[in-house]
């Protein structure tokens, strides 16, 4: 739309400040790791902060990184029109407490320089610890969006304000950019392959199916949040996209790869999170969107180990309806945004 974008990190050095306890307990495991204990948890440290790396690397290329920012100094920092939130969980309480929620409700900035773009809350119900907060960030926009129906009815429910349910800015671009940057993976060896992707790890049923399936057809899996593997190391994001679009199935727990699988229509399974509840709205949304039913754990778990038409179900996902609702949806969403942007 003609504007100059940059994204703006918070260093870690500039989080607020966690009680002494919590420091107490972090500079306890620090020491213990030094000595050698703690060595699961050493590996995951040293795993995470290499995993890193690599996806600065892909933010180096493709995104225009702005000036380190803290939650608690942004105010009268940047010199812009517009500050954006979204998508993703922006909105989730998390564990950082109020001067976090207060940065992603943009609270530092006037109602005319505040957008969203589809944040999510991650959540079916407000906390009540964080209630007021809420309710005075939320009354600060002048216009809203969410990501999920849920979100727009919080939202009502709590300031009586409208908030228009918009796609994922992931599917707001043609998908034709993102296939110019899909990169094909260091590891990848060939297309035969299950690609898994568990924010919040599977259970011991799932894997095993999976595992099932796989030696069935003669498949192998990827899993890129196994810390014990390479590709949890290396993969980048494009590397991730390039995983979904080969893959001969995806079966996640997350959003983003479910988006990704639509837009690459690629049959996919979706599982519960096991480690965050109340996240379930965001996939509703979705699906009811696209008119995509009976991909849920639950309603295919058969097809991973039985063979037939229970197990071509697995495989099958009817994406006939979806350029039309991407079309549609896009025209909606450029409607939004003309309306925000007080351009004269």
């Amino acid at each position: 739309m003609g504007f100059d974008v940059e994204t703006l990190p918070c260093s870690r050095q500039l989080l607020p400040r966690r009680g002494v306890k919590i420091f107490i307990k972090r500079l306890v495991h620090r020491i213990l790791q030094a000595n050698g204990f703690e060595k699961e948890k050493r590996k995951y440290v040293e795993a995470l902060s290499k995993r890193r790396e690599n996806i600065k690397a892909f933010s180096d290329e493709y995104i225009k990184i702005g000036a380190d920012c803290g939650y608690t100094n942004i105010k009268g920092k940047f010199e812009v029109k517009y500050f954006v939130a979204g998508s993703d969980q922006v909105w989730h309480y998390m564990k950082r407490g109020i001067k976090t929620l207060e940065y992603f409700l943009l609270m530092f900035a006037t109602p005319s320089q505040r957008l969203t773009i589809a944040p999510s809350f991650g959540f079916d119900e407000f906390p009540k610890k964080y209630l007021k907060t809420y309710k005075k960030g939320l009354e600060g926009f002048e216009y809203l969006s969410v990501r999920e129906e849920r979100g727009a009815e919080l939202i009502k429910e709590l300031t009586g304000k409208y908030a228009t349910v918009l796609l994922d800015p992931t599917m707001l671009i043609d998908t034709s950019e993102w296939l110019k940057i899909l990169k094909k993976p260091s590891q990848y060896v060939n297309d035969n392959y299950i690609f898994v992707y568990a924010l919040g790890g599977f259970n011991g049923k799932v894997k095993e199916k999976i595992c099932t399936l796989a030696d069935d057809l003669g498949l192998q899996v990827i899993d890129i949040m196994d810390i014990d593997s390479d590709y949890y190391i290396h993969t980048r994001p494009d590397e991730f996209l390039y995983w979904i679009h080969n893959a001969k199935l995806v079966v996640t727990d997350s959003f983003h790869a479910s988006v990704f699988s639509i837009l690459f229509n690629r049959p996919f399974v979706v599982t519960e999170r096991s480690d965050i509840k109340g996240m379930g709205s965001r996939l509703d949304t979705l699906f009811n969107k696209f008119g995509i039913s009976g991909r849920h754990f639950d309603e295919l778990k058969d097809g991973f180990d039985t063979a037939g038409a229970v197990r071509d179900a697995l495989f099958t996902v009817d994406y006939s309806g979806v350029p039309e609702v991407l079309k549609a949806e896009r025209k909606k969403a450029a409607e939004f945004y003309k309306k925000c942007f007080h351009e004269e």
